[in-house]
């Protein structure tokens, strides 16, 4: 099927009205210019966005180019039937400032006018004249209309993700309303109304006044009618004149979840994700554009995975990611962390080798380990392909671990040839499609805190240097070399959580910082852009923006580590042992552990965070023993064998210690009593599942646990 191109921005079609009229014109100030005077239509991906962008005013572009300096002054002038409506002095042009192709200036007119002037004056009493008049046809009528649910839910608690932005998602009962806003440019329209109903329903439909004078834009709100229990629907919203005459009308597609799915407060389970559009398909050999359907793009005994947490916080493994996990955020947005990707392998590849490019999950897999009331554990496997699927004989592991707090850890172990270079490490927002990046990224993506408390807020898109490039100052860069960093993501303007990410080994901030994307000369993206990534097949990474926007969800990459600035791994091995594709050869493995989290946490509270994962607290232990690995940092762990029905724990923090984990193995039949600075913890303070402890404490200075069980330990028996 054809991808429909749906460009829904309401001064398109100006265009075909665009005044352009190259003029030779020649004056007593003796110059010789070119000169055109066009609307600007703006661009679909720039703000303003939605409701915002009815009735907006014109905006028209000046355009003088010449050989030598202007010696004149230029102006712009609007008329509206006649009458002048505004006069604007051209500061940029009059100023000289001009770029490699001549002199630009943008005036947007309060009023909306139907015939441009431009004129040039000598700047010594000179005369004033026209250079060239034209006519411009404004848009007759404009209107607009978006739905949303009165109260906001996650989509992934609907059984959703990355769920299309400009249609209406709806829980069974849930109640919704829709925003319509129009103008009438050439007339008043006394008696107009706004009807709204959706398909399944015809004969239960809402109307509402909505004032038309002209000129004057009008905006209201409708509750929505009660809605059927059909799960895939129509909302149709249209607005007529006082005789019932259709004057614009706009379909919005509806999806309706009936029956909600149960998530626990705490703990990852198997799934199968909704998602009502079709999947993008791009032939690799052709270019031609089809579809295929959702349901049938993956064998079906493949799963999603969704790790609930108790501050609301979801964190999935999705077939549509390439099984890639995400914070999935109330506002449809997600974050990844990244992957293993490798530099280009020898014996020739296609576009890139990462796991996104399993887009058929020949190689990925997901599988809970754990989940339990003290721990979930989710290992996610996978092997760098091209976009054929070529495979190269390494393979990653990714061992995601999640405590009560809402707080885990990534835990990667990578086996590769040696020698073979691998980025880890990559700030990613999905979003859904039809989501454009300026409108739902903040300028404020990524800060910057240091874990001596430093902090540097970023903006983007990052400026350029006096050299053209994009890097972070020199001080934040030595700084990093000997003072970790935390990174909190923004992944939406309206989302109050945020994703972490920390490695204490980490010597380099992220080296990489993407730069925008420009399209018809003007800024459309923060930063990169591509939608070759999540869901959509057959696309190769582009270097551009293109209209599978309208098609498919998508991502922005924000900054990176690169190839060469990996943190220094928890561990190192050169061992001889089998790659993939079945080889005995001598291999690299490396582990890496990282604290990540979505949180509303203060700058403070992460601090006490990362130094606590950092480094771990000093034990005097009475009834039990510390094992060789004594604190795994992959799992946040203090790990300890059980020797007596009483084990006491001098915990001795020579930082903040938050929430600390044990692993007690050899832990005797039930956990009857915790003790923690002489009281006992009641449930919720502390959760225990036979081997793990997670403790909700925060210690700052020395404290005693008690732990007593129901029995004696076999090996003291």
């Amino acid at each position: 099927m054809q991808i429909m191109l749906r460009i829904r921005f309401f001064l398109i079609f100006c265009l075909g009205l665009t005044a352009v009229s190259p003029i030779a014109a020649q004056d007593d100030c003796s110059e010789n210019v070119e000169a055109r005077v066009h609307v600007d239509p703006g661009h679909p991906w720039r703000p303003p966005f939605g409701l915002d962008r009815v009735g907006q005013p014109l905006t028209a572009l000046v355009e003088v180019t010449s050989e030598k300096g202007l010696a004149r002054e230029y102006s712009l002038v609007g008329y509206l039937r006649g009458k002048e409506v505004g006069r604007y002095a051209l500061t940029e042009i009059n100023h000289q400032r001009r770029d490699r192709t001549g002199y630009f200036e943008r005036v947007t007119f309060d009023a909306y006018p139907d015939e441009l002037a431009l004129f040039a004056q000598c700047r010594f009493q000179g005369k004033l004249v026209e250079l060239t008049r034209e006519k411009i046809q404004p848009p007759m009528f404009e209107a607009d209309a978006v739905a949303q649910p009165e109260q906001l839910m996650n989509p992934v608690d609907l059984g959703m993700v990355l769920f299309p932005a400009d249609w209406l998602l709806l829980a069974a009962g849930q109640k919704a309303f829709v925003d319509v806003a129009a103008i009438s440019r050439d007339r008043d329209l006394p008696g107009a109304r706004v009807t709204a109903w959706f398909e399944s329903l015809p004969g239960e439909k809402i109307t509402e006044a909505i004032r038309l004078g002209m000129e004057r834009r009008s905006q209201v709100s409708l509750r929505l009618p009660s809605a059927s229990s059909t799960e895939r629907d129509v909302l149709h919203v249209a607005i007529s004149d006082a005789d019932g005459k259709e004057l614009w009308q706009k379909k919005i597609q509806t999806s309706r979840v009936n029956k909600l799915p149960y998530w626990p407060e705490f703990g990852a389970m198997y799934t199968k994700l909704r998602f009502d559009a079709p999947i993008s398909v791009r032939d690799f050999k052709s270019g031609a554009f089809s579809s295929m359907g959702y349901e049938d793009a993956w064998a079906p005994e493949l799963r999603d995975v969704v790790v609930s947490l108790p501050n609301g916080s979801r964190f999935v493994f999705w077939r549509g990611s390439s099984y890639i996990p995400f914070w999935a955020g109330k506002h449809d947005t997600g974050m990844s962390y990244e992957w293993a990707e490798t530099s280009p392998p020898p014996g020739g590849f296609v576009d890139s080798v990462e796991p996104l490019m399993d887009k058929e999950l020949r190689y990925g897999r997901v599988e809970i380990i754990e989940s339990t009331a003290a721990r979930v554990h989710v290992r996610w496997t996978y092997q760098s392909c091209d976009f054929l699927y070529k495979v190269w004989g390494d393979e990653a592991t990714e061992d995601f671990y999640f405590y009560p707090d809402g707080f885990g850890t990534r835990a990667l172990t990578l086996k590769r040839g040696p020698g073979v270079e691998y980025e880890l490490s990559e700030i990613i927002i999905l979003a859904p499609q039809a989501a454009f990046p300026f409108s739902f990224l903040p300028s404020n993506i990524v800060d910057i805190l240091f874990v001596d408390g430093s902090k540097r807020e970023t903006s983007f898109p990052y400026p350029e240097d006096e050299e053209g490039k994009r890097e972070w100052p020199s001080e934040m860069v030595k700084k990093a070399e000997g003072t970790p960093i935390i990174y909190r993501v923004r992944l939406h303007k309206d989302e109050v959580a945020t994703p972490i990410y920390f490695n204490p080994l980490d010597t380099h901030i992220a080296p990489v910082i993407f730069p925008p994307f420009f399209d018809r000369g003007v800024m459309v993206t923060p930063d990169y852009w591509g939608s070759h990534w999540p869901l959509a097949r057959g696309k190769s990474t582009g270097w551009t923006i293109d209209d599978r926007i309208f098609a498919s969800p998508s991502h922005n990459s924000v900054i990176s580590w690169g190839l060469h600035s990996r943190p220094n791994p928890v561990s190192t091995a050169q061992i001889e042992t089998l790659d993939t594709l079945g080889r005995s050869r001598l291999m690299t493995v490396q582990r890496w552990a990282w604290l990540i989290g979505m949180t509303d946490a203060s700058d403070a509270q992460l601090l006490d965070r990362a130094r606590s994962f950092t480094v771990p607290p000093s034990l005097e232990i009475k009834g039990g023993r510390l094992e060789i690995d004594s604190y795994v940092s992959e799992r946040r762990a203090i790990r300890l064998v059980v020797d007596a029905a009483a084990v006491t724990v001098v915990l001795k923090p020579a930082v903040a210690c938050v929430n600390p984990v044990f692993e007690l193995r050899g832990a005797p039949g039930a956990l009857l009593s915790v003790t923690f600075g002489g009281r006992s913890l009641k449930p919720g303070e502390y959760a225990w599942d036979g081997h793990t402890l997670w403790l909700d404490v925060n210690i700052a200075q020395p404290e005693q646990l008690q732990l007593k069980f129901a029995r004696s330990p076999a090996s003291t028996r």
